[in-house]
């Protein structure tokens, strides 16, 4: 195993990027930096691949670099614009959690990797997609998705988060069997493949590169951030990140992450 190198896992939002959705001078020059001195960076995201890389402008990731995306089941190397990692999720699972969303009439949505498909074409859609700017696909029943390869679950609502709540707790025995789930944001209950989380993505990353666990870093700001911080052998957590993350965090960031706190990461334990 390569000594020397690292890798480096980054959150997106939150994380990487400000507020409004940009990556910071320092961020940029801290990482094409490390980057082209071998190490490696990785975008570990819930986020899909194409939105990934329409926010990534400005970084060079033409080399040593990685994406990571549906919450590290999806594995997307850079320099030779290919999948080497892909997990789906059960179709048939997948197809009665959508319709049991749509029955409590919270907005739902599931991602291939091509784009969103949704039986909701309504105001929550607009507004997820005012940041997403994913290709969508309207359908008239979730039985239409049978056959395509299923990532990523959302049931979305702005306004009520315990509404939320109380759909995970009521289906928390039968989606237990199929899914992983949690909440990336309080707006944002997810579901992916059983088993599946970013701290797998860090394994898989190290192991897939024959490098050792101890020379990977993970930053991240929220609670489906903290498999990945408690897998990698240094866990960071953003300042302005939720509570729970930072208490499995054995580094918490001085700067947030308007005000470059991956460069602050990467200046101090990389380069």
């Amino acid at each position: 195993m390569n000594s020397n190198k690292k890798i480096i896992f980054v959150d997106m939002d939150d994380t990487l990027l400000t507020t409004d959705k940009k990556i910071c001078k320092a961020n940029v020059e801290a990482i094409n930096k490390m980057v082209s001195e071998g190490h490696i960076f990785a975008i570990n995201t819930g986020r899909p691949l194409n939105a990934v890389k329409k926010l990534i402008g400005g970084l060079n990731m033409n080399k040593n670099c990685y994406i990571l995306s549906f919450h590290g089941t999806n594995v997307y190397d850079c320099e030779n614009d290919k999948i080497i990692h892909a997990d789906s999720m059960d179709v048939t699972e997948s197809i009665k959690l959508l319709k049991a969303i749509d029955e409590e009439g919270i907005h739902s949505q599931t991602f291939t990797i091509d784009g969103i498909y949704t039986t909701n074409d309504d105001d929550i859609l607009v507004e997820y997609n005012k940041y997403s700017n994913e290709p969508y696909n309207i359908v008239k029943d979730y039985d239409e998705l049978k056959g395509l390869s299923l990532h990523k679950i959302m049931a979305i609502d702005y306004k009520d988060h315990r509404r939320l709540v109380k759909f995970q707790e009521k289906y928390a025995n039968d989606s237990s069997k199929h899914f992983s789930t949690f909440f990336s944001c309080p707006e944002y209950l997810e579901y992916t493949m059983k088993g599946a989380d970013k701290g797998n993505g860090v394994r898989f990353l190290a192991d897939y590169l024959n490098m050792s666990i101890d020379n990977t870093i993970a930053c991240g700001d929220e609670r489906n951030d903290i498999s990945m911080i408690k897998a990698a052998g240094l866990g960071v957590c953003m300042i302005n990140g939720n509570e729970e993350a930072k208490r499995a965090a054995d580094y918490i960031t001085r700067n947030n992450n308007n005000n470059g706190g991956i460069a602050e990461v990467i200046n101090k334990f990389i380069l």
